[in-house]
């Protein structure tokens, strides 16, 4: 009797472990076989969920038959979501990257060489003999073997080929686990996601009264956050800042503070200034207190950006441009911003992009996506933000609501939040016949001005 009950108790153990496996995995999940089926969790392997999820499907090697570069111009007739200026048609293209499993399971990447994206695509070509016959399960030695084979040509060209196929392979996984990409990635920290708006004011005045009545206009629409450029071109090559522009800049910044009280502003300079000039920019903006001033000088110099950083309480945010951990640690090291950019389809994808979040987080450093790309990568970085935890707030850029419901079946046009797809993979709804009919041949392969 006593054997029986004992044997009863393990027998309830065991279905629990199970219960418990398959709801972090996520539900209809199965690890391992039979009573035994959360051995994997106790196993050599326990430290990776790739590993441990992979023994629920033995039977799918996710062995991978097909790698496509696939360049896309994304058309929306009622204009550029990010310009604003409705009378312009968006017309923009945008590289992607098809991969296909034995299974016939489909995953899709993104990744760009801004603002020109054929380069990315050859390079894929290049790439792709060394992802084709292997598994899709195994993404990290992927990415680790095609990057060491690289090892001279690192740069942009190389980073966005990675992204493309790091993020298909996550896409994969993810679908053939069934559960939302962000539950390979931790689980879910944040909700919802919060966002800053892009260039919402338009061409107003550049004055206190125009700018506060616009800011309150947008709080209306449910903004908490904006961003714009309000720069012109340095006057010379000195990369120096004219005081009519310093003037102007205090006016808006002021007429959005008065606007919003607890509105959240961030002004981006997109590296245009020598560094006495960012620090007098920093030092007429810091009274209304920006969350952060971005790219004040030009990014390949972080003593440079460190000396802005050290001349001010505002935080200098930056990182669109780097391109790796590797490329990251001087920033970190010599604390030359206080808020990292990454961007996902520069930096080799998902990645490398958790292992850049990890380290900023070492150094108390918050991560704002820059997001500037297309649906792919977009998803993905809304899977990155919902699990990464020292996520602060995300750029709205060109995220255009009518593209997102086609592209992920459902889609809320919000001013304060995005909301991360809820499907298996990264969330793409869209046919596999609606995304070739936007392909373009590499001739007209340009992000901008075309």
């Amino acid at each position: 009797m006593a054997d029986q009950e004992k044997s009863g108790t393990n027998e309830g153990r065991r279905r629990f472990l199970t219960a418990m496996a398959a709801g972090i995995l996520g539900g209809g999940i199965k690890v391992g076989h039979g009573t035994s089926a959360v051995s994997a969790w106790t196993g050599l392997q326990a430290n990776s969920i790739l590993n441990q999820a992979r023994a629920a499907s033995e039977a799918s090697t996710l062995k991978i038959v097909k790698v496509e570069p696939l360049i896309v111009r994304l058309r929306n007739p009622g204009g550029d979501p990010l310009s604003r200026n409705p009378s312009a048609e968006w017309n923009r293209a945008y590289m992607l990257c098809r991969i296909e499993t034995a299974e016939g399971l489909v995953g899709w990447g993104e990744g760009t060489d801004f603002p020109k994206v054929a380069s990315v695509a050859t390079e894929i070509e290049q790439l792709k003999s060394g992802v084709i016959g292997q598994s899709a399960w195994d993404i990290e030695a992927i990415w680790t073997r095609l990057y060491r084979s690289r090892n001279s040509q690192h740069g942009s060209m190389v980073q966005g080929a990675l992204a493309c196929i790091d993020i298909a392979l996550w896409d994969l996984v993810a679908q053939r686990l069934g559960v939302p990409l962000y539950k390979l990635l931790g689980g879910r920290v944040n909700d919802t996601i919060a966002i800053y708006t892009s260039y919402r004011w338009g061409p107003i005045p550049r004055t206190t009264e125009a700018w506060t009545k616009r800011t309150r206009e947008l709080i209306g629409e449910g903004a908490r956050a904006g961003k714009w450029d309000p720069f012109f071109d340095p006057e010379g090559m000195a990369r120096q800042v004219s005081l009519k522009t310093l003037n102007e800049v205090a006016a808006m910044t002021r007429g959005i503070r008065e606007g919003g009280p607890e509105f959240e502003i961030c002004v981006e300079a997109h590296g245009k200034f020598n560094v006495g000039s960012a620090v007098r920019i920093a030092k007429t903006i810091e009274p209304y207190t920006p969350i952060f001033f971005e790219e004040p000088v030009p990014p390949e110099e972080p003593d440079a950006m460190a000396e802005v950083q050290r001349s001010t309480s505002i935080p200098i945010a930056a990182g669109e441009r780097i391109k790796s951990r590797l490329e990251l640690r001087p920033y970190l090291d010599q604390q030359a911003f206080r808020v990292f950019q990454p961007d996902a389809a520069h930096v080799g994808g998902i990645t490398e992009y958790r292992k850049m979040a990890a380290m900023a987080d070492t150094y108390y450093i918050p991560i704002s996506p820059h997001n500037p790309n297309g649906p792919v990568c977009l998803a993905a970085q809304l899977h990155l933000s919902t699990a990464t935890p020292n996520f602060l707030i995300f750029e709205e850029g060109r995220t255009d609501p009518l593209v997102a419901k086609e592209w992920f079946g459902q889609w809320e046009d919000n001013r304060a939040f995005f909301r991360v797809p809820e499907s298996p993979g990264l969330g793409i709804k869209i046919s596999e016949a609606a995304i070739r009919a936007q392909v373009v041949p590499m001739d007209q392969a340009v992000r901008e001005g075309a």
